[in-house]
């Protein structure tokens, strides 16, 4: 069954699906409000938050330092090893303040929905998921939580390896090209389902009030 949740319940729909002591991968963790959230959730389990934006990571490191089950990593989880361009947001009222909405594909339809300006680019290193998990050693993962700006569906077909451990996806969709090439919800469906995950929750309704939404998804027994 399928359940509409308020965004900040994210965590409560999750939990009864995870173990006591889970391995977490959070994503585009900005300034590392939802990862605090997530090591006080699982006190005894993980947390590996990646944010590659320099003033963002550190300010993410400030905030999260006294939460021993907390790793920060400065990289952008993507489909590949090695560099790429990201394009920061600022909204007009913050000028020069990076916004959430960084993303490694360049801004389309999202520019029509929202304040958000990219009127910069800097260069991040990135890893994949496979990679990632090979080079610190991590044999599994229960939980990804995924707020990447389009780039969500690219990191999951690209690891072959330790999504195969996953248990449970919660990850941000748009119902709109807002980046482009972005895929979009439909998209996400169609690999989740054809890769042993089946949604069990939203926190939209609808696709019409706003351009984008959350999706929770857990593997399906075998």
């Amino acid at each position: 069954m399928k359940t509409i949740f308020k965004t900040h319940e994210s965590i409560k729909y999750s939990a009864p699906y995870l173990p006591g002591n889970p391995i977490i991968v959070e994503a585009g963790a900005f300034n590392g409000s939802d990862t605090i959230r997530l090591a006080e959730k699982w006190p005894n389990g993980h947390v590996h938050a990646f944010e590659p934006v320099p003033e963002l990571f550190q300010e993410m490191q400030k905030r999260v330092a006294n939460h021993k089950n907390i790793s920060c990593y400065k990289y952008a989880l993507s489909d590949h090893d090695g560099t790429a361009q990201l394009y920061l947001s600022e909204k007009p009222s913050k000028p020069g303040k990076i916004s959430q909405g960084n993303s490694l594909l360049p801004p389309k339809e999202r520019l029509h929905h929202s304040s958000l300006t990219f009127d910069r680019t800097i260069t991040v290193p990135t890893l994949s998921f496979d990679s990632w998990a090979r080079k610190y050693d991590i044999p599994h993962v229960d939980l990804l939580w995924l707020d990447m700006q389009g780039h969500e569906l690219a990191v999951l077909q690209a690891s072959h390896q330790i999504i195969k451990t996953v248990q449970v996806i919660f990850t941000e969709v748009s119902f709109i090209e807002s980046y482009e090439n972005q895929p979009q919800m439909n998209d996400m469906i169609t690999w989740m389902n054809a890769n042993g995950f089946e949604e069990k929750g939203r926190d939209f309704s609808n696709t019409t009030d706003w351009f984008f939404g959350n999706m929770l998804f857990i593997r399906t027994p075998q």
